[in-house]
């Protein structure tokens, strides 16, 4: 076991799927980090407009900030009153979730946006590399096929691991460099973070658990959709349309469960929000997960022992 295992991790490191996966990963969190970057210029572009007006006119300033602000929508839209307050606070806001105490749980939030695509592919080219160069047969006649499918199964849990680690750190770094460049565009210090506003509803290490937890559920469904399909495009095109294409179907739909998840979880103070689930129970949706995990280990194990390797 410990040899076949050895193999698949060689193979992931030789075809370079972990560099590239690693660089997509990196890429994607650079995107919540530049919006996020963006947003707070933006809203600061805003809020000094404001403060220009209240000053130009005479308005007591520090009055207004005393103050709360309220949000009106109706069916023509919205109306903010006091917006110097709402501004103010959702600078404070971004600029925490850009700072270091809170740009690793930012990064980790954005795993139930891009774990499925970047783990799910993983899984996919795990499953098929074998069938894509044909070597299935020749592995199959040497290694048993459940030793072999257990093997690749593992070293998908523990590439895993290591492509969502040192993403975070390239991507953790790069967010402190861009940290640091915006503190000299905005006086950040006017917009102090408020640790009474801002709580943690979980620790960064159930937040790290839970978003490895996303990465191996989907790297175990793209498994299955390479074992069954025994090619990455049916697969990879199924998770990118159930994802970010299909909306929530409701209260037995997965991903409506890893939203009531997430909600637990995450404090969503950046760019990153999703849906609140309605109707759904901690049991219900674990129950969701763990089977259709369960269903998914079985299937492609089943389908992979039974399968002749001289198929084409």
């Amino acid at each position: 076991m410990k040899k076949i295992l050895e193999q698949e991790l060689r193979y992931g490191i030789n075809s370079k799927i972990y560099f590239i996966l690693v660089m997509f990963l990196c890429g994607l969190f650079g995107v919540i980090l530049f919006l996020n970057y963006s947003s707070v210029t933006e809203l600061y572009q805003e809020y000094e407009g404001l403060i220009n007006y209240y000053e130009k006119n005479n308005l007591n300033i520090e009055e207004e900030l005393n103050n709360e602000y309220i949000v009106e929508t109706s069916e023509n839209g919205g109306t903010i009153i006091n917006p110097i307050v709402y501004y103010n606070d959702a600078l404070s806001k971004y600029i925490y979730a850009a700072s270091s105490e809170y740009r690793l749980s930012q990064l980790l939030e954005s795993s139930i946006l891009y774990f499925p695509i970047v783990f799910g592919l993983l899984g996919l080219v795990i499953s098929t590399n074998d069938y894509k160069y044909r070597t299935i047969k020749l592995r199959t006649v040497r290694i048993n096929k459940n030793r072999l499918g257990l093997a690749k199964q593992i070293s998908i849990a523990i590439s895993s691991f290591i492509i969502i680690v040192v993403s975070l750190l390239f991507a953790y770094i790069v967010g402190e460099i861009m940290y640091q460049y915006l503190a000299g565009k905005i006086p950040i210090k006017d917009f102090p973070i408020e640790t009474d506003t801002f709580g943690d509803r979980s620790s960064i290490f159930l937040k790290f658990f839970f978003a490895y937890i996303i990465a191996l559920f989907f790297a175990e469904i793209g498994y299955t959709f390479g074992i069954l399909f025994k090619n990455m495009y049916v697969g990879i095109i199924i998770i990118f349309v159930y994802t970010f294409i299909i909306p929530n179907l409701g209260v037995y739909d997965l991903k409506n469960t890893i939203f009531y998840f997430a909600n637990q979880i995450f404090d969503f103070y950046g760019v990153i929000s999703v849906d609140v689930s309605e109707n759904t129970g901690f049991i219900s949706s674990f129950f969701i997960i763990l089977l259709t995990f369960i269903l998914s280990f079985f299937v492609n194990n089943i389908v992979f022992k039974k399968r002749s390797s001289f198929e084409s």
